[in-house]
């Protein structure tokens, strides 16, 4: 009879142990499946906004989108070191029961928010009304930017109020819900656009509007799912505490170093052109970064899906699933990682000759090419990011990326003085901020993350290489395609694409994955 309680309790405790897994990769997948979905919709949206923006109000005015929000990625330094590991210790805190604990940093970070939000608005508002003193702007467009910029700082300081409101989804490992509510605020942001474009006179400020009536929708949607998903976490003034806001800062404070440093070596990119070169330039060179920061975004996008289960293992202090989940993520963005940088190198100047007639292809091609060469190696990798969150290990990337980003600014900055050269100035912009990022790909990011897994310091090598030959065989193929087809059109360029994604897709299958995971992968297909 022993025997049996004993094999019914092994039973059920495997069965249990089966559902939970199931349970997981069930939840993972929707959630992967709502990212890519929501990131489509962004960027299609994007894709077709993009030139019907640039040829109503110029490729000038929208530079100036890009500028505010380099604007407000600058003011982010501040926010960043407390919002930053928010995420982290409130999952770590309910993973916990503790709901006392969660509830302290909950409140806290909102407070300290709100309060963050009041202080940022009175240099907002003195950037907005000195503009053409700090940038260079034409009289003609002037009124229309500082509204623009009005409305983009505006969003800002609400998405500073609401972001701590963006947690539960993430704690619950709900990912989708938020993807689901961005799809319909982009749909949104569109709707208000083509009504202020259709009923009045065009102008680049619907913009910064449109962003803003986004931004509110699903501010609304986060405190509502916050409420559901987390019942238990209420903004309470007994459970402010300044000691929480402490530890926040003691952690975050890095990330704003490493913030700090991505804008000293790219963020910087469209003022030093708008100071350095003219504004015009910083407008080719926005809609030159458009592409990469898409694709960099994507990927991003798809390793923050693993970031919670991630944490939650950290919490558990589940180190070998740690180890599993990440070298999962490296697996699966390096079946997609070739697709993106390989269209771009076959067919870069073809697509910016359909997207962006009016503007020089060739120019766009070149900027476009020397921003993303860095692509070849890192994008695999992108979830080593989230292990360094993870693990609250970010010191040591943040001092790295900071020295890293200084050196590239004063390289820029000397370079510009010896060339009058506008188009050679701009390939300055944006080739050396890729050459180091080259650099921390290579050597930085791979070997730290394989001493935060304590794992040999080479094991994300084999990874790089492979990508970076994927990168080369699926160049080759496009450019075969390229000559062989006569591509005069979006039709016949989303057909190269495909084919470049269909052989991509075979040759990583083959090469990325060990005969276990090809069967593996081969039975579940055959199974659906």
């Amino acid at each position: 009879m022993a025997a049996l309680d004993y094999f019914g309790a092994a039973a059920a405790s495997f069965l249990n142990e089966k559902r939970v897994n199931l349970d997981k990769n069930k939840q993972f997948a929707i959630n992967m499946i709502a990212q890519v979905v929501g990131f489509v919709v962004m960027m299609g949206i994007s894709f077709l906004l993009t030139p019907f923006i640039v040829e109503h109000v110029g490729s000038e005015a929208y530079g100036f989108v890009g500028l505010a929000n380099n604007f407000v990625s600058y003011a982010q330094v501040i926010t960043v070191a407390l919002n930053s590991m928010a995420s982290r210790f409130i999952t770590i805190k309910i993973t916990e029961n503790d709901v006392e604990g969660s509830n302290r940093y909950f409140t806290s970070v909102v407070i300290a928010n709100i309060v963050t939000a009041v202080v940022l608005s009175v240099p907002s508002a003195l950037i907005i009304l000195n503009l053409n003193k700090i940038v260079n702007v034409s009289e003609a467009i002037l009124i229309d930017v500082q509204w623009l910029w009005a409305f983009i700082f505006l969003n800002f300081l609400v998405s500073i109020i609401s972001s701590t409101y963006s947690v539960a989804t993430f704690v619950r490992n709900k990912l989708y819900l938020s993807s689901l509510q961005g799809i319909i605020s982009n749909i949104l942001r569109v709707a208000v656009l083509i009504a202020a474009f259709s009923f009045f006179v065009p102008s680049v400020w619907y913009v910064g509007l449109a962003a803003f009536v986004a931004t509110i929708y699903v501010y609304f949607w986060n405190v509502y799912y916050t409420r559901k998903l987390t019942p238990d976490i209420k903004v309470r003034k007994r459970y402010f505490d300044v000691k929480v806001i402490k530890v926040l800062l003691s952690s975050g404070i890095w990330n704003s170093f490493t913030r700090l440093s991505s804008i000293l070596s790219t963020g910087l990119d469209l003022l030093v052109t708008n100071l350095y070169v003219s504004s015009a330039a910083m407008g080719v060179l926005s809609v030159a970064k458009t592409v990469p920061s898409a694709i960099l975004t994507l990927f991003g996008t798809l390793a923050s899906v693993y970031a919670p289960q991630l944490t939650i293992s950290y919490a558990q202090k589940d180190y070998t699933e740690m180890k599993n989940q990440l070298m999962s993520s490296i697996k699966f963005l390096g079946l997609f990682a070739c697709i993106p940088v390989a269209a771009l190198f076959a067919y870069g100047e073809i697509f910016y000759k359909l997207w962006v007639p009016t503007q020089n292809a060739h120019l766009l091609y070149m900027l476009t090419i020397l921003s993303c060469i860095e692509f070849m190696f890192v994008l695999p990798l992108e979830g080593l990011w989230n292990l360094f969150t993870a693990t609250n290990k970010v010191k040591q990337t943040s001092i790295y990326m900071f020295a890293n980003s200084i050196v590239t600014i004063i390289i820029v900055l000397v370079a510009l003085q010896f060339t009058n050269d506008d188009t050679l100035k701009l390939y300055i912009i944006a080739g050396t901020s890729t050459a180091f990022a080259v650099i921390r790909s290579l050597f930085f990011l791979p070997i730290y993350g394989a001493h935060c897994l304590n794992i040999k310091w080479t094991a994300f090598y084999p990874s790089i290489l492979k990508n970076t030959v994927s990168v080369v065989v699926a160049s080759i193929f496009s450019l075969l395609v390229r000559n062989f087809l006569p591509i005069d059109g979006w039709l016949m360029l989303i057909f190269a694409g495909i084919l470049t994604s269909i052989f991509a897709i075979a040759f990583n299958f083959i090469v990325l994955l060990n005969r276990e995971e090809r069967k593996a992968v081969i039975k579940k297909v055959l199974r659906k």
